[in-house]
């Protein structure tokens, strides 16, 4: 119901709130920055921009920039960080008043009780928080996940007013060929006029063109700027990520003119609380934009207005009568960086520094680390008495997409065994959802360890366990010791721990505060500089080797699979 007092304050029969006063202001409705305007707010909402209205305060922003908010269009908010109501203590303060987060994660750990989680635990925050239903849970055939949702399972969350539309479709073979289950999804929000995000990695031609006929209408794959050419011409939003381990954003910034800046936006996808702290949230995507030379005007418009347009969010993106607001004021366009940041009207940070703590929340939810008892046994793999090469997965720096190398392994007393002198450690995901003792067993390239193990219970999407390593005994000690902390992170040398970070919540998120959680991050981080790592954030890398809708090779519970051509194949080949 529309409130009568906006109406009211609007004409200046009522005072309004809050006048801010001097400001150099962002005007994305007209494209242009204005100096020495007012904005005047009242209950949360702008009434008036230089309308000479009377307000009860005024702050004096003396020639400050103000803009909107900042949104960003796509993250994945549960790995390694704190649960929501610390994490809006590292992403509030540098500018971002709305994060879209498709819980994927969660979900596929604990299903409709995993959404519901979130959305309990991310109300009252000093930022909005809205939520994409997952599409893909399980994401693939080819992994076993914790839970499943279906059609009917999401019609509920459709009355929720913070879902705003179907998260990622990942599983783009299946809508190429008809899965009947992923078109009941597609066909349940395209009905409601929600919308739909793409997952789409170098789909091209008629079999992008066969996507989109679906309903799907933004992807946030792109990495390169032919890529996002095509996807545009075609009609879709391209989300610009800048995680911690994909950074896309400066690649795609050639293909970002003053004409398609419209169909632009920012995310985050996936990006580690201490990333947030050292390098920033949308703030630091927002800065590689005006960096790289796109336009103030187009840049803000990217981080701000085409997110509410895409989502059909009304009155986010602007400072204009009626709008939600949420600002940012600052300094300088040439160095972005947040200086106050308003929520609803209210001031909610200053200088970097939350001034709102948000609600404690804690909704309970069950054990989700249940394996069935390993033996360092478990960790051998037999080399074929024929001979032959083995598929090794080759991880990139600072890319989830992957390549495939033919090695001859090397073998010791018939077993084929990790080779560091080659930087190749041998690699396992251990289903964590049944107990069904379901182990896949393959080498991965390109991390560098010379001793001991790394493992974690956060690999997209199924979330199962993941262990790297270069000796049995510390692959089992790292799989044991997560299993011990209901999930988490950890290093291990033998039969010693020298690092973890526990996650107990889904074995993703950390049931402390936010300083514990980037402190342990941090500590991986020296961790793997002394240890001489080559990959720059390993246990992230780590985690996306078992996502099997991203290209080429990948490895599951149940063994690998030949992402581009969907199916499984072997361990040796010849």
């Amino acid at each position: 119901m529309l409130d009568k007092d906006l109406i009211d304050a609007a004409r200046g029969a009522l005072p309004c709130d809050l006048n801010l006063a001097n400001a150099t202001l962002v005007d994305l409705i007209a494209g242009e920055i204005r100096r020495g305007v007012t904005v005047s707010v009242r209950k949360g909402r702008v009434v008036g921009v230089d309308d000479g209205l009377r307000a009860e305060r005024t702050i004096d922003l003396k020639g400050l920039y103000l803009a909107p908010g900042l949104v960003d269009a796509l993250a994945h908010p549960e790995p390694s960080s704190p649960p929501p109501p610390e994490s809006a203590l590292i992403g509030g303060p540098r500018a971002t008043t709305a994060v879209v987060a498709d819980p994927h994660e969660i979900a596929n750990v604990l299903g409709y009780d995993g959404m519901r989680y979130m959305l309990a635990s991310s109300e009252g925050l000093p930022l909005d928080v809205y939520f994409m239903v997952p599409s893909c849970v399980p994401a693939t055939e080819f992994d076993t996940a914790g839970a499943a949702l279906y059609a009917s399972d999401m019609y509920p969350f459709l009355r929720e007013p913070r879902v705003l539309g179907l998260g990622e479709v990942m599983n783009y073979p299946g809508v190429l060929s008809k899965d009947q289950k992923l078109l009941d999804k597609l066909a349940l929000f395209r009905q409601a006029g929600r919308p739909i995000d793409g997952h789409a990695p170098g789909l091209a031609g008629k079999d992008l063109s066969a996507y989109l006929a679906a309903g799907i209408g933004s992807d946030h794959e792109c990495t390169s700027p032919e890529e996002a050419r095509e996807k545009l011409a075609k009609g879709m939003y391209i989300m610009m990520r800048e995680g911690s381990t994909a950074k896309d954003l400066r690649r795609l910034l050639p293909a970002l003119s003053p004409r398609t800046a419209g169909s632009f936006l920012i995310c985050s996808d996936d990006r580690h609380p201490d990333d947030l702290v050292d390098e920033g949230h949308m703030d630091h995507a927002l800065r590689l934009l005006l960096e790289g030379g796109v336009d103030p005007i187009d840049a803000f418009r990217v981080a701000c207005s085409n997110p509410a347009r895409w989502f059909g969010i009304p009155g986010m993106g602007a400072i204009a009568p009626g709008y939600r607001a949420d600002f940012v004021a600052f300094e300088r366009l040439e160095r972005f960086e947040a200086k106050l940041v308003f929520k609803d009207g209210a001031l909610v940070a200053e200088e970097g520094q939350i001034l709102r703590e948000p609600p404690p929340s804690r909704p309970p939810l069950r054990d989700s680390v249940n394996i069935k008892w390993l033996t360092e046994e478990d960790f051998r793999i037999p080399a074929p008495h024929a001979g032959g090469r083995i598929r090794v997965i080759e991880a990139r720096p600072e890319s989830i997409i992957t390549g495939e190398l033919l090695l001859e392994p090397k073998v010791e007393e018939g077993l084929c065994v990790a080779d560091p002198a080659r930087d190749i450690a041998k690699l396992f995901v251990i289903e964590r959802h049944t107990g069904s003792g379901n182990i896949g067993k393959g080498f991965i390239s390109g991390f560098g360890l010379k001793r001991g193990a790394i493992g974690c219970t956060i690999s997209h999407d199924s979330h199962n366990m993941i262990v790297a390593g270069v000796d049995d005994r510390s692959i089992f000690k790292a799989a044991r010791h997560l299993n011990k902390l209901k999930g988490g992170l950890v290093f291990a040398v033998g039969d010693d721990v020298l690092l973890d970070l526990p996650l107990p919540v889904a074995g993703l998120m950390s049931d402390r505060d936010a300083k514990f959680v980037v402190e342990r991050l941090r500590a991986f981080d020296e961790l793997f500089h002394r240890e001489g790592l080559a990959n720059p954030s390993p246990l992230m890398t780590l985690s996306f080797m078992a996502l099997p809708v991203i290209p080429k090779l990948k490895i599951t519970d149940r063994g690998l699979v030949d992402v581009e051509r969907f199916t499984p194949v072997e361990l040796f080949v010849d």
